[in-house]
């Protein structure tokens, strides 16, 4: 599997020159495109050797790709001697509230966004008293994890989230809906944002990633349908976009 690299460009948002910052987009079950992303950064990571190494997962790891529990792994593993961050995407938040409260329109709705494949991949009915076996196969030890993870990431000028933001609401003030859910009047909105603040994100698939865009960066180029997994490097004032393919 190849990775490519963009050229070194000018950072959405400068960054202390000794810290490196890694954001990952929508993974969706594809864990060998991840894992081989993890290796190209890591690889990275050791030629620039930064002071700080952060990696940041920008949730949606699970559903519609076939391996949704190791991608969960992987993720859980993160790049060995950074500081590892997942976010909490809208399918790993419809997971938790459905284990939290069975809601049949709202289990129809996750088995045709993706739901399916992920109680295929564990050999589960979705129908029957499924929470107790999903919970025992997924481990208490990734549930504990799903459970812990944020919504939000600011690192500096940069803000990690999984869909996009309210710009009508104070950051402070954001829901976990907004956060893992949002598409319109955000998608649609040009900003500059709250305090200067460059947000990356995914959740709305792209064909391409746009990096001209000086105050958001969407890195979701729908992984299992394309075959591409994207990745955003910051170090210092510059940056660059890698990509499976």
């Amino acid at each position: 599997m190849l990775i490519a690299r963009s050229k070194w460009m000018p950072a959405i948002r400068e960054i202390d020159e000794t810290t490196a910052i890694c954001a990952i987009g929508d993974v969706h079950g594809c864990a060998d495109l991840l894992k081989e992303m993890h290796a190209a950064v890591a690889r990275e990571f050791d030629l620039i050797s930064p002071g700080a190494a952060y990696c940041v997962h920008l949730g949606d790891l699970i559903d519609r790709g076939p391996e949704s529990v190791r991608a969960l792994t992987l993720a859980m593993q993160g790049i060995p001697g950074a500081t590892n961050c997942t976010l909490i995407g809208n399918h790993e938040h419809r997971l938790l509230q459905l284990l939290r409260a069975p809601d049949v329109k709202m289990m129809e709705r996750w088995l045709t966004h993706g739901g399916t494949e992920f109680f295929e991949e564990l050999g589960v009915d979705p129908r029957d008293g499924w929470e107790d076996r999903v919970s025992e196969l997924l481990g208490r030890h990734t549930i504990e994890w799903l459970h812990s993870l944020p919504f939000k990431l600011q690192l500096g000028n940069l803000l990690f989230v999984h869909a996009g933001i309210d710009v009508e609401v104070p950051i402070d003030r954001q829901t976990a809906e907004t956060l893992a859910w949002i598409r319109e009047p955000w998608l649609s909105s040009a900003g500059p944002y709250e305090n200067g603040l460059a947000v990356i994100h995914g959740h709305t698939p792209i064909a391409d990633v746009v990096l001209s865009n000086r105050h958001r960066i969407n890195l979701d180029t729908g992984a299992c349908e394309t075959g591409v997994l994207s990745a955003l490097l910051i170090h210092g004032r510059r940056m660059k976009l890698f990509q499976t393919g």
